[in-house]
């Protein structure tokens, strides 16, 4: 199937893809499906490439069935109407069968698809004619539970050949061996491999935790219930015994934190994995790297400030302003710091894309960490690199300060019309600022914290966060805006 308007639509619109921009931009060139048949020919196993103008290929993996669901799109391919096969119940089974069960499962191109367990077939055997269903959650929508809340399937939707070994599944193999208690138990995974010997993570088979969802989500609600409340009653203050859950909650995160920090740091007997200690040269080099991706960002803004609306564009050209005179600063004050300490601090694996939609609430009131991939938009290569465990501190801190208070004031503010009133954002914006700045210091309380490496990651992930709004959400540019001059004014 040649590229056409029907396909893009439906690759974008139910997000079989990253490439997005792309598509907006009619940068995509053509579109090339490969598919083999499996369960009887009721479902195809597709695997996509979108060649793209001016960049690499990007692929992509597309399960399809012909069984109708309802509330699901179909697309028409090779004359037939098919379905988002994640959403039929016997998914899991049918292709577990395929490729478990003594048969080889290769595309009409050569790419073979894998099980590899990590465990033993035993369990998968077992569990083998289990039904699945979507988890359903949207930062989740290619995860699958099996059987009655026996363990969770996640399908890759966007997928790499690589020669190097996957980042996420890495990961959880090591934390595995590890025996690290804060995340869920990994069984296995798929991968597909080509004639080149280049293999692409396809999905993981792991644990399925009984939870309450992810913080991200039980944060928002619990807020936002505490916002509604609060209005009613015409309040201005919120004392701290009325979130009192929810500011514990936080400091279980950070403690949870340290136990996930413990884990990564002791990986041993592999280059790649260990720890190692933080030299002037590795400080030189990041020095150059944040510069670079300084550079990057400052004509990233110029080049789409015309996409900006107004109010948002004059509150950019006043950060633009002060770039230099707070940044150059900023950044002489830490690096000063760092070069005169003796301990400059220690590099190791990290999470990589660490926020509180990473992190689970579990029924017995714990937490557990989850998707060990790494920041999505970086290379492999650049995904395994080893950094300050601050890294990973500052992404759940911005995930904290900066995006929770914006998500939930205006969430509130917002009627069922999708019209805001600005004086309940307004009030709402208000009250919750002390709230969000306990939350994210109950969090910081708990951890170890590197002042100069927190600063500096803190930074650099506000200038990557800029980039990312830029390219996907321009209308909420002006959250890592604001957060840049505010870390920026605070340590002028």
């Amino acid at each position: 199937m040649n590229k056409n308007k029907e396909l893009l639509d439906y690759i974008y619109n139910e997000r079989w893809c990253n490439f997005k921009n792309e598509i907006t931009n009619n940068q995509v060139e053509d579109i090339i499906l490969e598919s083999k048949e499996f369960d009887n020919g009721k479902k195809l196993f597709i695997l996509g490439k979108a060649v793209i103008k001016n960049n690499s290929p990007q692929y992509f993996i597309m399960p399809l069935t012909v069984e109708k669901i309802d509330g699901v799109k179909s697309i028409k391919y090779n004359g037939k109407e098919y379905y988002d096969a994640l959403k039929s119940p016997t998914y899991w089974s049918s292709l577990m069968k395929e490729i478990t069960l003594d048969k080889d499962f290769i595309l009409p191109n050569g790419y073979k698809l894998f099980y590899q367990s990590w465990d033993g077939l035993d369990f998968i055997v077992k569990h083998i004619d289990d039904i699945s269903q979507p988890l359903g959650a949207e930062q989740s929508n290619s995860t699958l539970i099996v059987g009655n809340n026996v363990f969770a399937f996640k399908q890759q939707r966007v997928i790499e050949f690589v020669e190097l070994a996957n980042p996420e599944v890495e990961m959880n193999y090591n934390l595995m061996k590890t025996k690290c208690k804060v995340v869920p138990k990994t069984y296995g995974h798929l991968s597909l491999i080509n004639a080149n010997g280049e293999s692409a993570f396809v999905g993981i088979v792991q644990e399925f935790v009984p939870n309450n969802g992810d913080l991200w989500e039980v944060s928002k609600e619990k807020l936002l219930d505490l916002l509604d409340d609060t209005y009613v009653s015409n309040t201005d203050v919120i004392p701290l015994s009325k979130y009192k859950k929810l500011y514990e909650l936080m400091h279980l995160v950070g403690k949870r934190t340290n136990d996930l920090l413990l884990c990564l740091s002791s990986f041993s007997g592999n280059k790649t994995l260990n720890t190692q200690s933080i030299t002037l040269n590795y400080i030189k080099q990041y020095r150059q790297s944040l510069n670079d991706f300084m550079l990057v960002t400052r004509e990233n803004i110029k080049s789409n400030i015309n996409r900006i609306s107004s109010d948002m564009a004059l509150n950019i050209h006043e950060a633009l302003q002060n770039w230099e005179k707070y940044v150059s600063k900023f950044l002489r004050a830490n690096f000063a710091s760092l070069n005169k300490r003796k301990n400059k601090g220690i590099l190791m694996r990290v999470h990589g894309d660490f926020h509180l939609g990473q992190a689970i609430e579990t029924k017995s009131g714990d937490i557990k960490f989850i998707d060990f991939a790494g920041e999505p938009n970086l290379s492999f290569k650049d995904r395994k690199e080893k950094r300050s465990y601050m890294y990973d501190i500052a992404g759940m801190y911005r995930s904290i300060s900066g995006y929770l208070p914006v998500v939930v004031a205006k969430h509130f503010a917002t009627n069922e019309k999708g019209e805001v009133n600005n004086e309940k954002l307004l009030w709402a914006t208000a009250i919750i600022k002390p709230i969000i700045k306990n939350l994210s210091d109950a969090f910081l309380n708990e951890i170890d914290i590197d002042k100069e490496w927190f600063n500096l990651e803190v930074f650099r992930r506000n200038l990557y966060e800029i980039n990312y709004e830029i390219a996907y959400r321009p209308q909420m540019l002006f959250i890592p805006i604001d957060n840049l001059k505010e870390l920026l004014l605070n340590n002028k």
